[in-house]
């Protein structure tokens, strides 16, 4: 081992990734809006579903806790109902 890396002090205390907030993902959320847009019924319902469980998957791999990935998701989930809403909205006010 090089003496430089002798002197590096390592915490004894557990190391743990934070993850980025999936809220705060915003192509993730424009790009779920986008698609959901596009589809409807049992087909939406499928998309999201398998969006969902693949962003809360992707969590977990990190080692988030089950309450924090249910939280995240759900948040998530809000943020692309609020970009939904708004990309409605521009749609609208253009048309006027």
């Amino acid at each position: 081992m090089s003496a430089a890396l002798m002197d590096v002090c390592f915490s004894e205390m557990e190391e743990r990734v934070v993850p980025f907030p999936l809220s705060g993902q915003v192509s993730t959320i424009r790009r779920c809006a986008q698609e959901l847009e596009n589809i409807h019924g049992d087909e939406a319902l499928q998309y999201w579903k398998t969006e969902c469980r693949a962003l809360a998957e992707r969590l977990r791999k990190l080692g988030c806790a089950d309450d924090a990935v249910s939280m995240q998701v759900m948040a998530f989930q809000t943020e692309v109902q609020v970009e939904m809403m708004r990309r409605y909205s521009d749609r609208l006010a253009a048309e006027a």
